[in-house]
């Protein structure tokens, strides 16, 4: 068994959300101005549809990167067959999507300041990429290539260019006991998820050297992931299984019965930050840590006052363009700060591991656990 480091969790925070808040997104009638990005960069997007041939598996990938600046249109926030789907899962007004202002600019050039870090950034389970537009456009911002990958059938809906469209699919025996539920979900983790970050990465390889538009862009040498829920535990095992992965970033994700054979915590043996909620924290099942990292560079994060949902942009969503009921500004207030402090902590991790800059938020102790 590997040496337990001395700082194991090296840094336990119960931070408040009052904090870490640069400029504020605004809910005007015409609609919701997503949180302004807090870096010196012009925020681009293009998606491509990668294919796998060995596996026969096609990929929408999302690419949000440093830009030069311009007078391309914004992009929307995400397409109409998607925003139904998701309008339908969580219950908000149909169109909503029309009244969402993103600040990525469609196919702007790359900022010629390149090479630029890569960030994968993977979804949760029945969601899609765009739910994390707040954090993707952010770490755009601070100098990352964001690349997020919309894995089947894990995502609630998948559009593919030629409109045709793959919906969400159980790949665990939904009537099974517990165990064996976990046991078919960490084998999709390791042979569908952690496999589909491998190609693109792969591909990042062949783009950068071949493709008119990413030539001498990617920094393939720092290469880092965060992912929330399903797509956490992708990070933490992408991070730990592909030596081309430097840091990962785990938002709330979960180990489960079978995986790593049931040994607890999984040992990813790189920088870690691990974010999670109370509820999550005070499971007694996870007091032992799911994940930890390499010794003094793993951070565990708990974030007061929020749920699993709280990292991403569904609360923005739901705060403004619920279906049955009114514009709830305090929860919208709410959703600003969580995903505002999470996403300048993800900055500033990435930034730590991939850039060599400091972290002095993540830095400050409040709780430390020696083991």
């Amino acid at each position: 068994m590997a040496k337990r480091p001395l700082f194991f969790a090296c840094f336990l925070c119960a931070l408040s959300l009052v904090s870490f808040i640069t400029q504020p997104a605004h809910a005007a009638q015409t609609g919701l101005d997503l949180p302004q990005p807090n870096g010196c960069y012009p925020v681009g997007v293009r998606t491509l549809l990668l294919t796998d041939t060995r596996r026969s598996r096609d990929l929408v990938v999302t690419f949000r990167y440093p830009a030069t600046d311009g007078t391309l249109p914004f992009a929307p926030y995400m397409d109409k067959k998607t925003a139904d789907a998701v309008a339908e899962e969580w219950k908000l007004q149909p169109g909503f999507e029309r009244q969402v202002h993103t600040h990525s600019r469609t196919l702007a050039p790359v900022a010629q300041r390149g090479p630029f870090p890569i960030v994968f950034l993977e979804h949760g389970t029945g969601v899609v990429p765009s739910i994390y537009t707040v954090l993707a456009e952010g770490l755009a911002s601070t100098g990352f290539v964001v690349v997020a990958t919309n894995h089947t059938p894990d995502s609630l809906i998948s559009v593919f260019p030629d409109g045709h469209e793959a919906r969400f699919k159980p790949y665990w025996p939904p009537d099974a006991d517990r165990r064996t539920q976990g046991e078919a979900i960490g084998k999709f983790a390791e042979d569908v998820l952690v496999r589909d970050v491998r190609f693109v990465l792969d591909k990042l390889g062949e783009m950068q050297s071949h493709d008119d538009f990413w030539h001498g862009q990617l920094d393939l040498s720092h290469v880092g992931i965060v992912g929330h829920s399903m797509g956490g535990t992708t990070a933490a095992l992408a991070t730990k299984e592909d030596p081309r992965i430097l840091a990962g970033v785990n938002l709330d994700g979960s180990t489960f019965p079978g995986m790593n054979a049931d040994v607890r915590p999984i040992e990813v043996r790189k920088p870690l930050l691990f974010i999670m909620t109370e509820e999550h924290a005070s499971n007694p099942d996870v007091r032992v840590h799911e994940f930890v990292g390499s010794e003094s560079n793993t951070y565990y994060v708990v974030m007061s006052g929020t749920d699993h949902m709280s990292f991403t942009d569904s609360h923005l969503m739901v705060s403004r363009f619920a279906r049955d009921s009114k514009a709830d500004d305090t929860l919208f207030e709410r959703a600003v700060l969580t995903s505002t402090l999470t996403r300048s902590l993800v900055e500033e991790f990435f930034g730590k591991y991939l850039k060599g800059e400091s972290a002095p938020h993540l830095d400050v102790v409040t709780h430390l656990e020696r083991k």
